[in-house]
């Protein structure tokens, strides 16, 4: 594990090799995620492994400038932003993952 910087605040990342680039990527733990989420005030909910993040509205390009730098994807099939936190799955086309794994809120800061 190696340390590395981000927003004023040290995390740990696994490092896992990126299989489409051919190099290694930084990939943040749910812990992490859950960090990040929380420090943005982000409406966010751990669903198994994965941190899904909604928006009553679209956010602006700089929100999601950050939300794709830190690893998340736009899932046009479920209208949210999602980070696998290293965790990749086969496809959900045919269920739904709130209703196969434990999920929770994901209190922003200051919130509990």
């Amino acid at each position: 594990m190696e340390k590395k910087q981000q927003a004023g605040t040290s995390v740990s990342t696994n490092t896992k090799p990126d299989q489409k680039k051919g190099n290694s990527r930084k990939v943040p733990s749910v812990a992490e995620v859950i960090s990040f989420c929380r420090r943005l005030g982000l409406q966010a909910e751990l669903v198994g492994r994965w941190v899904w993040v909604t928006f009553a509205e679209k956010p602006d390009d700089a929100m999601r400038k950050t939300l794709k730098d830190f690893g998340f994807r736009w899932s046009i099939r479920r209208r949210k932003w999602a980070h696998n936190c290293g965790n990749p799955t086969k496809s959900a086309k045919k269920s739904n993952p709130w209703q196969k794994y434990q999920h929770r809120v994901i209190s922003p800061k200051g919130q509990g």
